[in-house]
């Protein structure tokens, strides 16, 4: 009897786990609501790909968060309406340069990169 019910505890405990090669969300698949007092002009993800630290200052200020773990950096925005993370990595010791964005709204879900982008542009915070 103890390992009849052993089994079945075993069963209800690994029947909860995720078998696909999806991650599991985070936010149960919400999407987020983008509301902004200064939107700005949407940034593709494209144009933000490929620019060095410099070069995303210029375009989006001061981030608020810039965490590096070799070889990549991740570096966090702000705006009234959502965070962006950009992502940079330097290869070969080469100048850090960006290879992926993506956004949330302060809720944590997930939103279109270049609208969020747009905004954090338009209240692009200075670089010191």
């Amino acid at each position: 009897m103890r390992s009849a019910c052993t089994a079945l505890a075993l069963a209800l405990l690994l029947g909860g786990c995720t078998t696909g090669s999806e991650p599991a969300s985070l936010t149960g698949g919400e999407k987020g609501v983008f509301s902004s007092r200064n939107a700005g002009t949407p940034i593709p993800a494209d144009r933000i790909k490929g620019l060095d630290e410099t070069q995303l200052a210029a375009l989006l200020g001061a981030g608020v968060l810039d965490r590096k773990d070799e070889p990549a950096r991740a570096l966090r925005y702000q705006s009234d309406a959502c965070q962006l993370f950009v992502y940079l990595y330097r290869r070969d010791g080469t100048t850090w340069r960006a290879e992926y964005a993506d956004a949330y709204d302060l809720h944590l879900r997930p939103l279109p990169v270049d609208r969020c982008a747009g905004s954090v542009a338009a209240q692009k915070r200075r670089v010191a």
